[in-house]
């Protein structure tokens, strides 16, 4: 499910999943849904990551040009 080095840091939900005894076909399902799901987790993580990052661009851009202005007075 997931490769060397992958990791998710935020997810929107917990994901648990209950399994007893299942057919193949059953368990490929749910290795197919987990996949999903988690390829879903990791796309709204990188989404919020992605959001606060250019959040805290916005903000730095915003405090060097209240210091430059301080500084040209």
């Amino acid at each position: 499910m997931f490769k060397d080095g992958e990791k998710i840091m935020e997810t929107g939900e917990i994901i648990t999943v209950n399994v007893y005894k299942i057919s193949q076909e059953q368990k490929e399902m749910h290795e197919r849904q987990a996949e999903e799901r988690v390829d879903k987790a990791r796309k709204e993580a990188l989404t919020k990551i992605c959001e606060r990052y250019e959040q805290g661009i916005k903000k730095s851009k915003s405090q060097w040009a209240a210091s430059d202005d301080g500084m040209k007075e």
